[in-house]
């Protein structure tokens, strides 16, 4: 699959009603904090990588086979992500956020 204008290959980013609660939670948490727009500018950042390059975002952590899916963990402070990246399809499903310790 191409990209619009580029040829780049762009990646579908997916998450569960779940997982939108965890964001949200996380999100309001680091506000109250004082990190809330450092957060946002994390997410975003890893966003944008999810969908262009999201093989070479974080470490592999473990593989998937029957699913042929690569799960990888990424730090990109202040936020932990755990992600699902499809190794048939562009597709990728956010499966955890987490927010680092002060």
């Amino acid at each position: 699959m191409t990209g619009p204008a580029n040829g780049s290959r762009r990646f579908a980013v997916h998450c569960s009603g779940a997982i939108t609660e965890i964001i949200r939670r996380v999100h309001r948490q680091a506000w109250r904090q004082g990190r809330g727009k450092a957060v946002t500018r994390a997410f975003r950042q890893v966003i944008r990588r999810l969908e262009t390059d999201p093989l070479h975002l974080g470490e592999p952590a473990y593989r998937l086979p029957g699913l042929r899916m690569q799960v990888r963990t990424a730090i990109v402070r202040p936020l932990v992500i755990d992600f699902a990246i499809c190794e048939d399809r562009p597709l990728v499903f956010i499966k955890g956020v987490k927010l680092l310790s002060i």
